[in-house]
């Protein structure tokens, strides 16, 4: 027994020497040599709070833990407050199409009625409840739309009716009408079901929750990405070669501006933990959709904000 106490204490010792070494070299690194530190350190948080199996108390722990390094924190931009109710930050994306400008209760959407298909849709998420109400029934054409899409264009497709606004942020966040509108057929695109109920919902309750709980207000502009003439139709409609997602939040402690940018191949794709793959720079979207993000923006705060990919996801 005592032989055992000797091994744990050494143990012990070991640990408490190995980590004061490792923050010894931690502190006396610049920039480059921190962040590389930081990422073999979360490589390991990750394989336990992206495991889909801890406690959400112990995953929001972690994600505290992760917030303090500086490859999580990322570079944040000065800028002015954005509007506190707008659903995009420093305005909706603008294009070069002359897309039709949807305004809803809790979001916005860009339709391209030569498609047909949104391209676009904006909307804000905060802390909430987490209550919401039922599903609605069914999807409903958008009069306001010169396409008109109809809920039957869908049937035996193969592929969902699937939300850029999605139905249980909106829900939360602003009511049970706003929910409704988020089943207007201008803010659905064909989507893979693997996709819609799995990695890609992944996504959006990784914002609607553990982003909005740590960092309050947060604001999300997705779409599809298509290929200059798609390869792939369901009738009229086009099938997306991919997904993104813009997600951005304002530190109000240092008055700026940060945000990140992730690019989902349209793929039956159930889960990945592993969701830094996915990160790209917002001018990587804009290149793939030909949108201008963050347009009130002057173009100097832009190009800081757009040009470079947050180092890993958040």
């Amino acid at each position: 027994m005592r032989g055992l106490v000797r091994i744990l204490g050494w143990l012990a010792l070991a640990f408490v020497v190995t980590a004061v070494t490792l923050a010894v070299v931690y502190l006396c690194s610049d920039r480059p040599g921190r962040v590389a530190l930081e990422q073999r350190a979360l490589d390991v948080v990750d394989g336990v709070r992206e495991d889909g199996t801890t406690p959400a108390r112990v995953v929001g722990w972690l994600d505290q833990v992760a917030d303090r390094t500086e490859v999580i924190k990322g570079d944040i931009v000065p800028a002015p407050a954005p509007a506190e109710t707008a659903t995009a930050p420093y305005g909706e994306p603008t294009d070069r199409v002359g897309l039709q400008v949807l305004h809803n209760l809790g979001y916005a959407v860009g339709y391209d009625n030569a498609l047909p298909s949104p391209r676009w849709s904006s909307y804000r998420v905060f802390p909430n409840s987490g209550q919401a109400a039922e599903r609605p029934s069914g999807f409903r054409t958008d009069a306001r739309t010169g396409a008109r899409v109809s809920t039957q264009e869908y049937v035996r497709s193969g592929y969902d009716r699937g939300h850029l606004a999605p139905n249980y942020a909106i829900a939360v966040c602003h009511g049970e009408e706003a929910q409704r509108e988020t089943f207007l057929l201008s803010n659905i695109v064909p989507q893979l079901h693997a996709l819609n109920a799995g990695l890609w919902k992944d996504l959006e309750q990784r914002v609607v929750r553990r982003y909005v709980e740590r960092y309050g207000t947060v604001w999300v502009q997705v779409g599809p990405v298509y290929a200059a003439a798609p390869a792939r139709r369901i009738g009229r409609l086009p099938v997306p070669e991919a997904f993104w997602m813009v997600v951005s939040e304002y530190d109000e402690t240092v008055r700026g501006i940060r945000a990140i940018a992730y690019v989902i191949p349209h793929e039956e794709k159930w889960r990945d933990p592993e969701l830094t793959r996915y990160v790209v720079s917002v001018r990587k979207v804009e290149a793939l959709t030909g949108l201008d993000f963050f347009p009130q923006l002057p173009k100097a705060v832009q190009d800081r904000l757009e040009s470079t990919a947050a180092p890993r996801a958040w």
